[in-house]
């Protein structure tokens, strides 16, 4: 039995013990999962020597984030099938500096089992933001895989995850970002501007400011007044400002950054007024994107949650709801604690269904 670290919650999951294993992971790191069925499906580029036909895919999820890139298929035969490797193994600089990123990803999705025409792809990916973004996306995924592709922002992903509609959808985990709908059908979009820009309430976020306050402290003589200056300096092995410093600034990235987001909310649960301020600032910039959104013109009384920080941070999530019950009186806060995915598949089976009800109508 194989468990996967799923954004710091642990799931077990059967682990593939047949077949190779993906062409972009090590043996090490591979993680291709199969949740039910008894063969899963294969690829020819991930072996180049199984027999007999594939099971084809009817519909495929996906979710590129920040760190990770989780993709969920459901075959001809019902069974389901996964793989989450990081978005950096197919990923080279951002989504589309590199044209094969796309290539890559489509090697991934292939992966899983055979693609044909008759597949129906939903992918929320970090970093589509704008319509031209989209389209972009969409038309290179689409053309490669040679199947039905929508791509949307990977916070739409929370809207489907549930059955109330209209939603605000709020991610935080590596990277934030907060949206909803006006009744218009129009997309209003809060923050989401990346590291290290943006992504207010983020892992990296978090971490960022307790960086500034450690420095800051540090100015001013006063380290040892409060752990969480001392525990920023170990987890960045640094002897003293200076050096923390130049270790963060070396491999300065959201993701490199973002790990270090316990640290925070381990010595705010220790009692440390540096950390528990943080976690406050952090929790009412979420709520006032949420505000923001609204009064743009989005729709929808509840707030969606997702991400590995809000998922897995009871004091986080307590924090972000008693700033929404005060700005926003009337909005509830909805954690969603199953995997982003599981709504870019549930979308998946609905456009598949409605695609098929639209075939019979014409013919």
């Amino acid at each position: 039995m194989l468990y996967y670290h799923y954004e710091a919650m642990m799931q077990p999951i059967a682990s593939r013990k047949d077949g190779p294993p993906h062409p972009l992971l090590t043996n090490e790191e591979n993680r291709r999962v199969v949740l039910s069925g008894a063969q899963p499906p294969r690829h020819p580029s991930s072996n180049p020597n199984a027999g007999g036909d594939e099971v084809s895919l009817s519909v495929v999820g996906i979710d590129v984030g920040g760190t990770k890139t989780h993709i969920r298929a459901i075959d001809s035969s019902d069974s389901t099938s996964e793989i989450v490797v990081p978005s950096a193994e197919w990923r080279r600089g951002s989504l589309f500096s590199d044209d094969d990123n796309f290539v890559r990803l489509s090697a991934t999705v292939r992966s899983l089992g055979s693609v044909t025409r008759d597949t129906v792809i939903v992918a929320g990916v970090h970093g589509c933001d704008t319509d031209e973004q989209i389209m972009l996306a969409e038309a290179r995924l689409g053309s490669l895989l040679d199947a039905e592709v929508t791509v949307v922002n990977d916070a739409l992903l929370l809207h489907h995850a549930t059955t109330i509609r209209p939603t605000i959808e709020m991610i935080v985990g590596t990277g934030a970002v907060i949206s909803g709908t006006t009744a218009a059908g129009t997309r209003v979009t809060v923050d989401g501007y990346g590291w290290p820009l943006g992504d207010k309430g983020s892992s990296h976020d978090l971490v960022s400011a307790a960086l500034r306050a450690t420095l800051a402290a540090a100015d001013r003589g006063e380290v040892d007044q409060d752990s969480l200056f001392s525990a920023m300096l170990g987890a960045f092995r640094a002897r003293g400002a200076a050096e923390l410093a130049e270790q963060a600034s070396s491999g300065a990235s959201g993701a490199a950054w973002g790990r270090h987001a316990s640290i925070v909310f381990d010595q705010a649960a220790a009692g440390s007024p540096a950390a528990a301020a943080i976690i406050d600032r952090a929790a009412l910039a979420l709520a006032e994107g949420a505000a923001h959104v609204i009064r743009r013109g989005a729709i929808g009384r509840t707030v969606v949650a997702g991400g590995g920080v809000i998922v897995n941070q009871p004091s986080y999530e307590a924090a972000v709801r008693a700033h929404l019950e005060r700005i926003l009186p009337g909005v509830d806060l909805l954690v969603v604690r199953t995997p982003p995915v599981q709504g870019a598949v549930q979308w998946a089976g609905e456009r598949r269904a409605a695609l098929a009800e639209r075939s019979v109508l014409e013919s």
